[in-house]
Parts: C-alpha cells; sequence; structure tokens
C-alpha cells in the first residue's frame, strides 16, 4: 500500500475506534456494534478490532456472538477477557476452557502494572488488568465448584487492588479468614500503581506521600489472609503537616507574616536577598526632581535603588551628545528602582540667567540632552526591570507550579486514605454479617459516615443483620426504609419477603411482590416474593412454580432452592425437599438455610442423628443463631437428652435473650427435669415477650397445677381457651382433670 494510503487508512481506522468508544461511553449499543462492524471490515487483521466488536456484542447482552468474535483473535489478552466472561454467564461448560485462554496470555496481566487508577473521566486503558481478571477467574473456579482455587484468585485480586470490592465481597461470603486491617491500607502494589518512587516504596509509605505512619521494614507489609491479626496505625498527610513546624514549604514562606500574596519572596542580586511590592507599577521608573536626589533612598523603591544610582554614575561614560554608552550585563541586571544621577550634570549649572540667544540655545540644547538621556534611562530601567521581573515571576510561578503540584499529591493522598478508611470500615461490616457476627456489624454499620449510613445498601446490610438476629420489628423498619430511599432496588428483597412471611403480614407481602414485579419481572427477587406470598395462603404448588422460575432466571439463586425445599416439606414431599436442599448446597456450601432444612426433614423422618448432624453444621455456619441451636436442643430432647438439652437451650437464651422460642423450649425441658420453679421464671419472662400466645398460658397452668395452685392454673387455662379456641378440647380436659383431682381430694 502506497504511503499515502496508509496515512488515509491509519487515520480512518483511528477515527471508526474513537466512534466506537464515543457510542459505548454514551450506551449507544446498536451504533457501537454497527461501527466496531465496519471497523472489522476497514481493519481485519488487528486483534484491538475484533476485541472491540466482541465487548459490544457482550455489553449488547449478545453473549453467543461476543463469545464467538472474541474467540477468533484468543491469545489478546481483551479478546480472552470476554471470552471468560462469556463462559461464565452462559454456563455452557465452558468454564475451564475460559479460564485455560487466561491463563494462556498471563503475562500480558501479570507483569503489567495496575490501571486501577488510571481510569479517569477522560483516559482509560483498554484491556484488563490483573486485579480484574483474577476476579474473573475466580468467579470461573467457583462455577467449577473449586472453592480453594477461587479464593487464591480473590486474594490475588484484592493485594493487587484493594478497591476491588466484588473480589472482596466473594472472600467474606466464601467465610476466607481475612485480617481487614491489612487489606484497606497502603501496600506496596498499590504505591507502584500510584507512581510513586519505585526503588523504595516501603519508605515512601511514611515519608514521599504520607500514607500511612506504620513501622518500616516488613512488618508493613503483613498479609492480609495470615491468620493472626495485627494492629496498624495510620495517620493521616494533614496530621503530618500540622506537627511538620512553619517555613517548611513555599507557601507557608510565601503567606508568613503577610496574610496574603500580595508580596512575596524576591530574587538575590550580587547575593543580597530583596523583596519588592507586586502592586507597584514596575514599569514607571521616575527620575526624581532636583534638589531631592538626596531622598531617593525614603521612596517606596528601597533595596538597591541607592547602589545602583552609585554604581550608574560611576561606570556611565557619555558620549559628545550626551548619550550614554549601553550599560554591561552586570550593570543591567543591577538597575532595579534607579534614580540616575547622571541628569544632575546638567541641572545646576546655569543658575544666573539667560540674557542672550546663544544661552537660549544651549539651554535648548541641554534639555534635548536631559530629555534624551532621561528617556533612554527609562528605557534601560524598564528593560532591566522586565528581565529581573521575568526571571524572579518565572521562578515564583515555577516554584507555584511545584507546590501546587505537591498540594494536589497531598490532596490526592488524603483522599486515598479517606477512601481506604471508608471501604475499610464497609469491608469489615460485610466481613462480620458473613460470619454472621451480627452484634459487631451492626456496631460497624451504625459508626458510619451520615452520607453512607443514609444509604439504601447500609439499611439493606442493617435488615439482614437484624433477621438475622431474629428481630424482625427492627428489620422490617429497615428494609421499609430501603424501598423508601430506593423503590427501584431488588437485591435482597427475597429476605424482604422471607420476614413478612414470619410476619404474618399478608397484604404487605403481596404489594411487596407486586412491586418488584413491576419492577423487574426477570428478576429472581421478584419470583421469591412472589412464591412467599402464595405461600403464606398456602397454595404450595404456586409457590413452587416461583420459586422454580427463581431459578431458571438465575440457576446460581441458591436461596430459592431453599424456599422451594421449604415447600416440598410443607407437601410432605421429603425426597424432593432433600434434593432441592442439596442443590442450594452445591451452589453455595455456606447457605446454612440449607443445611437447617435437611436437618428438619431428617427430623420428621426420625432420623434423629442425621438430623443433629445438619443442624450441628448449620449452627458451625452460623454459631450465633438460637434457632439454630434450639434445633439441636429439640433433637437431644427427643432422644431422651435432657441435661444436654438444657445446656442448648441456655446458650440460646444468651445469644438471644427475647428469643421466645429458646424460652419456651428451656421451660419445656425444665418441666422434663422437674423443676417446676425454674419452668414457672422462665415462662413469666415469655409471659411478657408474648402475652398473647396460647401456649404460654396452657403451659403456665401445668405449672401451677403441680405447683398445687389451682387459682392460677384455672385463670391460665382460661386465658388459653380464649386465645385460642381451636384448641379448646385439649384446654378443657386440663380444666376437667383439675376438678377430678378435688373430687378425688374431698373423697380421700
Amino acid at each position: 500500500m502506497p504511503p499515502q494510503q496508509q496515512t488515509q487508512q491509519q487515520h480512518i481506522v483511528r477515527t471508526l475506534r474513537n466512534l466506537v468508544w464515543y457510542n459505548l461511553d454514551n450506551n449507544l449499543l446498536p451504533s457501537a456494534i454497527f461501527i466496531a462492524e465496519r471497523l472489522l471490515a476497514q481493519d481485519p487483521k488487528s486483534p484491538e478490532t475484533y476485541y472491540l466488536l466482541a465487548l459490544c456484542y457482550y455489553r449488547s447482552k449478545q453473549l453467543k456472538s461476543a463469545e464467538h468474535t472474541a474467540y477468533k483473535c484468543i491469545r489478546h489478552l481483551g479478546c480472552a477477557y470476554i471470552f471468560a466472561q462469556c463462559c461464565l454467564e452462559l454456563r455452557n461448560g465452558k468454564e475451564q476452557q475460559g479460564i485455560s485462554v487466561l491463563e494462556k496470555c498471563k503475562s500480558q496481566w501479570s507483569t503489567q502494572p495496575q490501571s486501577w487508577n488510571k481510569h479517569t473521566d477522560t483516559q482509560r486503558k483498554m484491556t484488563p488488568d490483573g486485579a480484574a481478571v483474577h476476579t474473573v477467574v475466580g468467579r470461573l473456579y467457583e462455577a467449577l465448584n473449586q472453592q480453594k482455587d477461587a479464593v487464591e484468585h480473590y486474594a490475588a485480586a484484592v493485594r493487587a487492588n484493594p478497591f476491588a470490592w466484588e473480589a472482596y465481597e466473594r472472600l467474606c461470603e466464601l467465610g476466607t479468614a481475612l485480617r481487614v486491617d491489612n487489606i484497606f491500607k497502603p501496600s506496596v502494589e498499590m504505591l507502584a500503581c500510584l507512581n510513586v518512587n519505585q526503588e523504595n516504596p516501603a519508605s515512601n509509605i511514611q515519608h514521599s506521600h504520607g500514607l500511612s505512619h506504620q513501622r518500616t521494614g516488613t512488618e508493613n507489609l503483613q498479609d492480609p489472609f495470615a491468620t493472626t491479626p495485627v494492629g496498624t496505625h495510620q495517620s493521616s498527610l494533614r496530621d503530618r503537616l500540622e506537627t511538620a513546624g512553619p517555613g517548611n514549604n513555599f507557601l507557608s514562606r510565601l503567606n508568613e507574616g503577610h496574610g496574603s500574596m500580595d508580596k512575596i519572596d524576591a530574587s538575590v542580586v550580587n547575593g543580597s536577598t530583596t523583596s519588592f511590592s507586586t502592586n507597584s507599577d514596575l514599569s514607571k521608573t521616575q527620575i526624581p526632581p532636583r534638589k531631592t536626589r538626596a531622598t531617593t533612598a525614603d521612596s517606596t523603591r528601597r533595596g538597591l535603588g541607592n547602589k545602583i544610582s552609585k554604581d550608574l554614575n560611576h561606570d556611565s561614560k557619555r558620549t559628545v551628545t550626551g548619550d550614554s554608552q549601553a550599560p554591561s550585563t552586570r550593570r543591567s541586571t543591577r538597575l532595579l528602582n534607579t534614580t540616575s544621577k547622571i541628569t544632575g550634570k546638567f541641572t545646576g549649572s546655569d543658575r544666573g540667567g539667560i540674557g542672550s540667544t546663544r544661552e537660549r540655545d544651549a539651554k535648548k540644547l541641554k534639555s534635548g540632552i536631559v530629555s534624551r538621556s532621561r528617556t533612554q534611562t527609562n528605557e534601560i530601567a524598564k528593560h532591566a526591570l522586565a528581565t529581573i521581573t521575568d526571571s524572579a515571576m518565572s521562578d515564583v510561578k515555577s516554584s507555584l507550579s511545584l507546590s501546587m503540584k505537591q498540594t494536589v499529591d497531598n490532596r490526592l493522598n488524603e483522599a486515598y486514605l479517606y477512601l481506604l478508611g471508608l471501604f475499610k470500615k464497609l469491608g469489615l461490616g460485610v466481613h462480620h454479617l458473613c460470619a454472621y457476627r451480627c452484634n459487631d456489624a451492626l456496631q460497624v454499620f451504625r459508626s458510619l459516615p451520615p452520607a453512607h449510613l443514609e444509604t439504601a445498601w447500609t439499611f439493606s446490610k442493617l435488615g439482614r443483620v437484624y433477621f438475622e438476629m431474629v428481630q424482625y420489628p427492627d428489620a422490617e423498619k429497615a428494609f421499609n426504609k430501603v424501598r423508601r430511599l430506593d423503590p427501584t432496588r431488588t437485591l435482597d428483597m427475597e429476605v424482604f419477603s422471607t420476614l413478612l412471611w414470619h410476619l404474618r403480614k399478608e397484604v404487605e407481602l403481596a404489594h411487596l411482590a407486586h412491586e418488584l414485579t413491576d419492577l423487574n419481572r426477570l428478576s429472581p427477587q421478584a419470583w421469591c416474593a412472589i412464591g412467599n406470598s402464595f405461600s403464606l395462603q398456602r397454595e404450595h404448588d404456586s409457590a413452587l412454580k416461583c420459586f422454580k422460575r427463581a431459578t431458571q432466571l438465575d440457576p446460581c439463586f441458591a436461596y430459592a432452592y431453599t424456599l422451594q425445599g421449604h415447600e416440598h416439606v410443607a407437601n410432605e414431599e421429603y425426597g424432593k425437599a432433600l434434593a432441592a436442599y442439596r442443590t442450594a448446597i452445591s451452589v453455595e456450601p455456606r447457605h446454612y438455610n440449607a443445611w437447617y432444612g435437611l436437618g428438619k426433614v431428617y427430623d420428621k423422618q426420625g432420623k434423629y442423628p442425621l438430623a443433629e448432624k445438619h443442624f450441628r453444621t448449620a449452627a458451625q455456619i452460623n454459631p450465633n443463631n438460637s434457632v439454630l441451636i434450639c434445633c439441636i436442643g429439640m433433637i437431644l430432647e427427643q432422644v431422651g437428652d435432657y441435661d444436654a438439652a438444657l445446656e442448648q437451650y441456655n446458650l440460646a437464651c444468651s445469644l438471644s435473650p427475647e428469643s421466645p422460642l429458646a424460652r419456651f423450649k428451656k421451660a419445656r425441658v425444665l418441666m422434663n427435669l422437674r423443676d417446676y420453679e425454674g419452668a414457672l421464671i422462665e415462662l413469666k419472662t415469655l409471659k411478657d415477650l408474648a402475652p398473647e400466645e396460647s401456649r404460654v398460658h396452657f403451659s403456665l397452668g401445668g405449672i401451677y397445677k403441680r405447683l398445687g395452685d389451682k387459682k392460677n392454673a384455672i385463670k391460665h387455662y382460661t386465658i388459653a381457651l380464649n386465645l385460642d379456641p381451636k384448641a379448646g378440647h385439649m384446654i378443657k380436659e386440663a380444666i376437667e382433670s383439675l376438678n377430678d383431682e378435688d373430687e378425688e381430694i374431698s373423697g380421700l
């Protein structure tokens, strides 16, 4: 191709690529695809062309087309990345192939600097960096149920980029032991990414960028995935600047003692430091009037004025016409605020009047010479002042530029420190929540800055925390706040729908299902809400259809499989329930609800050892759930081990003092152990927690009956009968037994 055509081809390709990115950035996907196809026709040999077209297909959800296009140039990092993402989303059994293609181009992403701080409003890096690739590879390994490999890649992503939130969140959800303090802090990788001094990045943590005040050596680079936590201490750059003392930087010297920037430190002339006001008009160097030369040193243009005047009188030599010779370079650099004494040669010689034409002509000549001398002197002074001023101002501008750059760098570093601190809090809260340390998570989320506390994301997490703590009213308030803050949010709404199911709020649950369906009828959360609404109305078959639809929309939605299992249990289809729970566990091994479901099925089948085993597995995942602890106690109680059951119930009450279930089960086992006084204390506490629960009053009637308190026994039996008329037959039998006992006693 001739050079001219080659140049034209380059411009055509460049323009097409710019147009593709323009349409991608503005989410004009049909236009982006059309132009990317034109680009491929124009430049079919460039790997970047295939990557751009595959990216356009991927963003428009044409996954098959994206996979096909990317595979044509699979050795290009961008194409390999798109191909791997398509394998992940298509679930077509090619996950291992996606991992392989990324490993084959590992040299393109493992040794390159991270680029998370290179993406701005005006620039980007086209291909992914190591942190992004590690995240996708981790997701692929998760799809293959290779959790260990997934954790390794997620950890590598977080090490390279502490802001890789998806990788961090997956680490938490997989139950990885993390040291959060050492994740969200300046690291060697982060400093290298910020282009800090590459020769000694560790020292820059303390000095160059002020990222932290940590100890030197390897203590500063603790592995965040080790098992022993190490405390760290960070101080902001602002603190160090405030303790550095005055006069340590240019701006402090600039403003010291002035309060403004009107006066600045000036240049050095012949080794002497001078200052001048930038407000004065330096170009107007005036010749002092006659008889006032001695007062020049008192004028506003002080400093070197007298010295320069003397030097100029001494060195300047005149021609016959009175013009001065060009001053030397040395003198010209000292002509600041000069007061020329050279004019005095003519000013005092004619005091006796002007009597003749010759004298008048001589005076005119002298006047002309003086005028020219003054003009030329002014020009020399102006030139010298301009040279000095330009030089000084150039130095000032250079210093200001450097100082401004340092200020910008410092503020940028402070921004990084702030974000690391914020991410640390958010990450710590998520870590506690995923480990089911609900009280710790609650404390962290409540301590967030107001701007981040009053968000739908935070209240969604708070709702989940309260839900796990079985504090359903507080959880409902949190989720209602989420709906007010972001009515379009669907994330975590499956938990909200289950919460409303537990609270037996049919109207609110039906309304939530309707809203979520209107928002996005293809979201699994919406179908879970619909299914829970049917389940609450005891339409279990319809609920099952909804939960199955949710798993069709998202085959990795473990919660929907668990809800399927619950409906199968309600229909007494225990085999199908076991299959649903096991599928949920295969998708998410730490989904304790599915382990609980397996325990319930085995409990109903009378397989108590298996039930206890699965309940204990669920409790190991979520050790702070009082319901799971009570389930273990119930199994032990059923096999007759009352002492071990009481131990579990005591633990459940300590974990959740306001749990009615734990109190009730504890009272029951105390009655079996014939500790009626202890059972009475628990039931009285329970009566205050659940005053409208008929079983509590029926149990109280039984306790008073055994204690011989007939009056209180009849009282609570009567309350139980009023609260639950359906159980009237059993309650009436208990009352009649009291009368029979009285008759037996009177007969004796």
